[in-house]
C-alpha cells in the first residue's frame, strides 16, 4: 500500500515526513512544473506603484523573492498562511501580514477590513478564474505545466503501486492525477481516500463520485490534513 502527496517533498515538515513513511510507503509526486514568467513592462509598473501586494502560495513567494523584490520594497504584503510569512521572512524588507484563515476568501476580507484598496495579487496563471471577482490588479507571476514525461512518470506510479491514500492540492493537479489513473487498467482509483486542502478542489473531485477528507481546521490546514492521513492509515 502508498500514500501519493502532490506536493514537493521538501515543502512537508519534516516529522510528517518521518511520521507518514514509518506506516506506508510515501511517494511525493506535484503532478505540475512551475515556471517564472518574464513579466511585461506594464505589469513592472503596476507592482511598483501598488501600496499593497498579496502572494497567495509558496512558488509565488520564491518568484517574488528570485526576481521581483527589487521591483517593490516598501508594500505591504498580504499572505495566505504562515508557511508562505516564513518564507518571505529575512529575504524581504516588506512588512507581512497573515490572513485569519488559510483560503482566498479569509485574506479578501482582511483587505477589506483593513480598508486595503490599492492592491496587486501576485498569482499562478491556473487561479486567475478563482480571483476574477476579487478587486485589485492581478499579475500572473508564474505558469503551472504538465509534459509528456512526467506523465509517463505518473503512469508508472499507479502500474506499480497500490495507492490507498493522496494528498490532492489543486484541481488541476487531479485533472492531470485522474488522466493518468484512469488510463491503467484498473478501477483502483475509486477505492482511493483523497485529502484535499481546500473546499474547491474538494467539491470538485466529490463531483466525480469519489471520497473526499477535508480539513476540520482554517489554520495549519495542511499540517492538519497529514494527521488526518496519517491516522486513517494507522487504522487501517
Amino acid at each position: 500500500m502508498a500514500i501519493l502527496i502532490t506536493y514537493p517533498k521538501n515543502k512537508v515538515p519534516v516529522y510528517w515526513r518521518i511520521k507518514l513513511e514509518r506506516k506506508d510507503d510515501v511517494i511525493y509526486f506535484p503532478f505540475r512544473i512551475l515556471k517564472a514568467v518574464n513579466l511585461t513592462q506594464e505589469d513592472k509598473e503596476i507592482l511598483q506603484n501598488s501600496k499593497a501586494l498579496t502572494i497567495t502560495s509558496l512558488f509565488g513567494a520564491q518568484v517574488f523573492c528570485n526576481q521581483l523584490k527589487k521591483l517593490n520594497s516598501t508594500a505591504t504584503i498580504y499572505v495566505l498562511s504562515k508557511k508562505i510569512q516564513q518564507s518571505l521572512e529575512n529575504k524581504v524588507s516588506n512588512p507581512i501580514q497573515v490572513a485569519p484563515s488559510e483560503n482566498r476568501k479569509s485574506l479578501l476580507e482582511e483587505l477589506k477590513n483593513k480598508h486595503v484598496t490599492d492592491v496587486c495579487w501576485l498569482i499562478g496563471d491556473k487561479a486567475e478564474k478563482y480571483y476574477s471577482d476579487f478587486y485589485g490588479r492581478k499579475i500572473v507571476v508564474y505558469k503551472n505545466t504538465w509534459d509528456k514525461q512526467h506523465e509517463g512518470k505518473a503512469l508508472k506510479i499507479f502500474m506499480k503501486q497500490h495507492v490507498t491514500s493522496a494528498l490532492v492540492t489543486s484541481i488541476s493537479n487531479f485533472n492531470r492525477m485522474f488522466e493518468v489513473m484512469t488510463r491503467v487498467d484498473s478501477n483502483e482509483y475509486r477505492d482511493i481516500n483523497y485529502y484535499v486542502l481546500g473546499e474547491n478542489t474538494g467539491n470538485y473531485i466529490q463531483e466525480k463520485g469519489l471520497k473526499v477528507i477535508y480539513p476540520d481546521r482554517k489554520k495549519h490546514v495542511l499540517e492538519n490534513v497529514l494527521d488526518s492521513l496519517w491516522h486513517y492509515e494507522r487504522e487501517n
